[in-house]
């Protein structure tokens, strides 16, 4: 089991067994035990990206870049994920906007996306405005910095993702 994965790639309806063979030629990838969501370790994730910008990867939707990733469960997911965000906080400038958005697959039943990004969202936006005296700006549809979090099972991965980054490569989708 991958422990420290980069990268999660969500594929076509189906096609899981053709994109993991693709994607196993440029990094450790398994599935999730979700149908067409795989996890995977990449050396260069830039690369990576650019690779999959080019089509290289065939049945491939999208990709979310993970930069921390960590397992949970539902009595500790709110209080890791406080703690882990924390360090985000100096990445948002006081002009710019900043998104929070929560993509669950497991834990129906014990946690509800929503009040992820509420409770979450809520304490991030209280560090931020903490942080530079007055209320953040919050978009939650084209923001400057985007957080997603991303809960696979008992897996949890992180990505900040830019503006920049979303135009560049069209393959980042944060749902």
């Amino acid at each position: 089991m991958l422990e420290d994965w980069n990268v999660l790639a969500i594929g076509e309806r189906n096609a899981e067994k053709e994109l993991l063979e693709k994607l196993e030629e440029d990094g450790e990838f398994e599935r999730s035990g979700f149908r067409d969501v795989l996890i995977g370790s990449v050396e260069d994730i830039v690369g990576f990206l650019e690779d999959a910008e080019n089509k290289k990867y065939p049945h491939l939707n999208r990709l979310i870049p993970i930069d921390d990733a960590f397992f949970v469960s539902p009595e500790n997911l709110i209080e890791i994920l406080k703690r882990r965000i924390e360090k985000y906080i100096d990445e948002i400038e006081p002009d710019e906007t900043f998104g929070f958005r929560v993509e669950r697959r497991g834990m129906k039943e014990d946690i509800s996306s929503q009040a992820v990004e509420r409770e979450v969202g809520g304490y991030f936006y209280d560090l931020v405005e903490k942080l530079h005296g007055k209320k953040p700006k919050v978009n939650l549809k084209n923001p400057d910095k985007l957080i997603a979090i991303e809960i696979v099972g008992n897996r949890c991965g992180i990505g900040f993702i830019t503006k920049e980054m979303r135009e560049k490569y069209s393959v980042i989708k944060v749902k």
